[in-house]
């Protein structure tokens, strides 16, 4: 049996029309999906890279730690010191611990001895104390017999007050300060019985004034109160020393004594000057003598000081 042809065994069917995708050819296909697939990422990363300009483009408010914390306040300057409360700081305050600002001595030295071969010396620094006066209570302690100093003028009211009971005309009260300086154990202004003299008197006055608690001032104003008695006779004509007076003018007529006197001699006269009745002794213990109204003058020489007798 012949055989037969494969061909000529399955009969031929028509060809199915074909769309244009499926006509496309596989390779083409292929390129697209991957041309997509490159480009989203792409696409993203362009998306992003706007964004980041966006925000580097937008500016961003900081606020610094200054601008957003409390303004703290300005502090207040310090006052000046003022320990006086004067309304003058210490600074330009000539006597800051004295609200009245009273005059006062500056500090200056005094030099004392403390012994009579005046060997030994100490200087010490006089400051004014509060109560306006110089504080002499390290010199007190220290017990000098004398001290010096340089001139020294009244600048405090109660030196001025000291230089006008002084009755001194030098403008110096360098005296007074070296009285109030020393504590001598053979002053004698502190004997018993002393009497200060009319010059002694406002002296002493003025020293009590300076330094009313020096070791001495009470035995001081006993020999002023003493003395004053003297001085109130002096003025009256009733005490007088050697020379000659007029009677009824320079003193007073009376009853007149003396004591311990050596080659006292006295005597009594009248308008002409001739002798009216004299005494003369080589030394007595008291020596009594009385003045006329009628005489003209008394005389006396070496006899000390007469005073009212009884």
């Amino acid at each position: 049996m012949a055989r037969r042809d494969h061909h000529d065994a399955i009969p031929s069917m028509p060809a199915r029309a074909t769309s244009p995708a499926e006509s496309m050819p596989h390779t083409s296909r292929s390129a697209g999906l991957i041309l997509v697939a490159v480009l989203l990422p792409a696409l993203a990363l362009t998306g992003c890279g706007d964004d980041r300009k966006a925000a580097a483009s937008t500016p961003t408010s900081s606020t610094s730690p200054s601008a957003s914390a409390t303004p703290s306040p300005t502090p207040s300057p310090t006052p000046p010191s003022d320990r006086d409360g004067d309304g003058i700081p210490d600074s330009s305050d000539t006597y800051p611990d004295d609200p009245k600002n009273i005059p006062q001595q500056e500090p200056f030295v005094l030099t004392c001895y403390l012994d009579d071969d005046f060997s030994e010396s100490q200087p010490f620094t006089i400051l004014t104390g509060k109560d306006g006066r110089p504080d002499f209570s390290e010199v007190w302690a220290a017990k000098p017999v004398s001290c010096d100093a340089d001139q020294i003028s009244p600048v405090s009211p109660v030196e001025k007050t000291v230089y006008k009971t002084s009755q001194y005309d030098d403008g110096d009260i360098s005296v007074l300060y070296e009285m109030c300086g020393e504590v001598d154990a053979d002053d004698p202004y502190t004997k018993a019985g002393f009497a200060a003299s009319s010059e002694q008197i406002p002296e002493i006055n003025a020293a009590l004034t300076l330094c009313p608690k020096h070791p001495y001032a009470k035995k001081w104003r006993q020999a002023v109160q003493r003395g004053q008695v003297d001085a109130d006779l002096e003025a009256q004509g009733r005490l007088f020393g050697s020379g000659t007076y007029r009677v009824g003018k320079e003193i007073k007529p009376g009853t007149y004594v003396t004591h311990d006197v050596d080659g006292c001699y006295w005597e009594r006269q009248n308008s002409s000057g001739n002798i009216i009745d004299n005494y003369f002794t080589n030394g007595a213990r008291r020596v009594q003598v009385t003045i006329r109204s009628s005489d003209y003058a008394f005389h006396s020489e070496n006899c000390g000081e007469w005073r009212p007798a009884g």
